[in-house]
């Protein structure tokens, strides 16, 4: 897969403080790269400096085989971003907002604003007054605003922060649908790595301005060991029973890195040795104590 856009050792410095050291990452067509880190991690001034919103002070950014700060209008020509939210007519329709974006633009083809409706699937509300949207739907219309100009690159900082679980789903979808259909390259920012971990191919993680890993997923997925949270009415003596595959979370609650198979004998054993046991849950967060494993145990969020 082509290369839509490469990132080639930023530095960014405010005064004297060095927030950026040597950042380097690509995108490639058809792939939604994930960029995790907590928050101030310089995720945003990442993302501003791809744009050229801010000027860095040195390293690359290359889209689409140019140079941003060489040739500009030519580098951003094909590219679609929300950084932190989208800006809206929040006393226009949904309709007429994509239809003033559309006209910033040269030669776009009739009908792109209704294939953009149809994209982010807000054919039923698009002629609705903003204000009425909830922010799922805002956050779906900046998308559809991004997409006006059919980018190949589409970058998003933080587009699910304050959404609702459904908000969130719809977002993930509206993504995996874009790569499905355009071969969209996605750079996709977040502090969660939760939210991200059902669509992303690749994840890219930044701490303290500088590259911690760079893995695919199904990488990362093979790194993670399979593990269930077990409440009991006590853990005294729990480490003399599973040894090195169990944890001790808390007071009640351990965590047992077993698999799906072994749950059987482990609530034989357990009963065995005199331990009531209130519930079993397998970990969701597996994946990213996978990523902690990388980054010696600094949180993610």
């Amino acid at each position: 897969m082509a290369e839509v856009l490469e990132v080639k050792n930023l530095n960014k410095f405010f005064g004297k403080k060095q927030v950026l050291k040597d950042v380097s990452f690509s995108v490639s067509e058809g792939e939604i790269l994930g960029f995790i880190g907590p928050n101030g991690a310089g995720k945003t001034t990442t993302i501003k400096n791809i744009l050229g919103l801010q000027s860095f002070n040195s390293g690359e950014v290359i889209i689409n085989g140019y140079d941003i700060k060489k040739d500009f209008s030519k580098a951003i020509e094909k590219v679609g971003a929300i950084v932190e939210s989208p800006d809206l007519y929040m006393y226009l329709t949904g309709r007429k907002n994509l239809e003033l974006i559309a006209n910033l633009y040269k030669n776009i083809p009739d009908g792109r604003v209704e294939d953009v409706i149809e994209l982010v699937g807000l054919n039923n509300r698009i002629d609705d007054k903003v204000s009425k949207y909830s922010l799922g739907m805002r956050q779906r219309l900046g998308i559809a605003a991004a997409l006006i100009q059919s980018p190949n690159l589409l970058i998003l900082d933080e587009p699910t922060n304050g959404l609702d679980p459904e908000g969130i789903k719809e977002i993930r979808d509206l993504l995996k649908k874009l790569v499905r259909k355009e071969k969209t390259a996605v750079l996709i920012s977040s502090h969660n790595l939760l939210e991200l971990e059902t669509i992303c191919t690749d994840v890219c993680i930044i701490q303290k301005g500088e590259i911690v890993t760079i893995n695919s997923m199904k990488e990362i997925k093979k790194t993670s060991r399979e593990n269930y949270l077990i409440t009991l009415d006590k853990t005294t003596g729990i480490k003399k029973i599973f040894k090195q595959d169990v944890e001790i979370v808390d007071e009640d609650v351990i965590r047992l890195y077993k698999t799906k198979e072994d749950i059987p004998n482990v609530i034989n054993t357990l009963i065995e040795n005199n331990y009531n046991i209130y519930e079993i849950v397998k970990d969701k967060q597996s994946l990213e104590e996978a990523f902690l494993s990388k980054t010696g145990g600094n949180e993610i969020d």
